[in-house]
């Protein structure tokens, strides 16, 4: 009977698109992480640099970026996808901090804002 390791295990040894696409949600992850912290100009840099590696303007000789640029789609889709997602959460975090700062009560108990 297959186990749920041998089963996962042979899914994403024989699926290059799995592979791609892996490769590309952990590279926004981490280009995410990097413009959460405050490192804006060089995640947008790394973001860059990924894109253009997955579609093959800078040539790469490793086993993984062969699998990326067999299928550039995928890897760039979730790349996209996870460092636009943590781009924009930053910017509705820092625009709810904006708006709670302004809300703060007076002395009187009504908002100073108003």
């Amino acid at each position: 009977m297959a186990t749920v390791e041998t089963v996962l295990s042979s899914i994403f040894s024989t699926i290059p698109e799995l592979h791609s696409g892996q490769l590309g949600l952990l590279s926004g992850v981490l280009v995410g992480v990097l413009y959460w912290h405050g490192y804006r100009r060089p995640a947008l840099a790394l973001l860059t640099a990924f894109y253009l590696l997955a579609l093959g303007i800078v040539p790469g000789t490793t086993r993984g970026l062969i699998v990326v640029q067999s299928n550039p789609w995928y890897f760039c889709s979730f790349l996209l996808v996870a460092s636009l997602g943590v781009i924009v959460a930053t910017a509705v975090r820092a625009r709810v901090t904006r708006s709670s700062r302004r809300r703060t009560r007076r002395a009187d108990g009504k908002p100073s804002d108003w």
